[in-house]
């Protein structure tokens, strides 16, 4: 009997430790589960804001993308096409039909809102500067008299001399563009040719 109790603390002993590793183990096993858990929480909550960010850009590209289909109509509804413009006003202006050109050169333009075009122009050199002033009060009444066109007027005008001693007249040419199609269109408001 001695060998039995002998072996009765040593049984006591595995069972002990056997019953402290399970318990061990599930302690861990517990730990590891609520750990697990904590990170699912977070996971959601960082997904619950990630796609809240996604609904926020997605508003925002609409809006966004709303501004800028406006912004376009907006641009094409007031985009001048320049080269109507500057055909209209090679048309109107009065011609030398001795020199098959026109009585003056345009040398630049620029246009403002409303229709409102700024000309610099020069006349060709001559040595009869009463011509050329003549060749510039046919260009103002040129235009004015054109349906496309209204408010022509020269603010100022400058002589200067070239090497062959013959005058050249620069001037600005301010003249309003209204094309007598934009009048006849729905908008009353237009003032310039469209695309």
């Amino acid at each position: 009997m001695e060998h039995s109790t002998k072996k009765f603390p040593l049984l006591l002993l595995l069972a002990f430790l056997f019953v402290l590793g399970v318990g061990l183990g599930f302690g861990y096993y517990v730990s590891q589960e609520n750990v697990l858990k904590d990170r699912v929480k977070t996971v959601e909550t960082e997904l619950a804001q990630i796609e809240n960010e996604i609904a926020k850009l997605r508003e925002s590209d609409t809006v966004s993308a709303q501004t800028a289909v406006s912004a376009l109509q907006s641009i094409s509804v007031d985009a001048v096409d320049w080269s109507k413009v500057l055909t209209s006003i090679i048309t109107v202006a009065p011609k030398d039909p001795v020199a098959v050109r026109a009585l003056v050169e345009f040398t630049s333009y620029s246009g403002a809102e409303g229709g409102r075009l700024t000309l610099n122009t020069r006349t060709y050199p001559s040595r009869d500067v009463r011509s050329l002033l003549n060749a510039v009060a046919k260009t103002i009444d040129s235009f004015n008299e054109n349906p496309d066109f209204s408010d022509a007027f020269v603010p100022s005008i400058s002589k200067s001399i070239s090497e062959n001693e013959e005058a050249v007249l620069s001037f600005i040419l301010n003249v309003t563009y209204k094309p007598s199609y934009a009048e006849a269109s729905n908008d009353s408001s237009a003032t310039v040719p469209r695309r």
